[in-house]
């Protein structure tokens, strides 16, 4: 999903209706998060976490609008551990504002149950994959 960084942090702008003065949480290795906390800086984010473990998530998440989970991609013998629904639970207890999740792994690497909090909204692998063809379409 690198190549497509510009597309998604539009899609995150337009679901948040701007990202001025906002908050992301981007988890995955520095190398990987560079070209989205450029992007999100120059859309005037506030304020851009970076860690490259789910560790510390449920402890971060009050403070943020926008998770974007960008974990290396699996080899033969690795696979990616997932972040689970209930570590995004722990951290939306008492949230009043929507949490705006992009897993942008090849395959799933967010527990799907997480969309179905109240304040989450998940966009899956291939929710992007769908939304960003179908772009790729209208342009042609």
């Amino acid at each position: 999903m690198q190549p497509y960084a510009p597309e998604i942090v539009s899609i995150a702008e337009t679901c948040l209706g701007g990202l001025q003065g906002r908050s992301a949480l981007l988890i995955g290795h520095e190398e990987q998060c560079q070209s989205y906390m450029l992007l999100l800086h120059q859309a005037g984010m506030k304020y851009i976490y970076q860690e490259e473990t789910y560790y510390q998530v449920a402890a971060i998440l009050p403070r943020v609008q926008l998770l974007m989970n960008l974990p290396a991609p699996s080899t033969s013998l690795q696979t990616i551990p997932l972040l689970t629904a209930s570590a995004i639970a722990r951290g939306c207890i008492g949230r009043r504002t929507p949490l705006l999740i992009f897993d942008l792994a090849e395959s799933p690497s967010i527990e799907e149950l997480a969309g179905l909090l109240p304040t989450v909204c998940l966009y899956t692998p291939e929710d992007l994959r769908q939304i960003l063809s179908r772009s790729r379409v209208q342009v042609s």
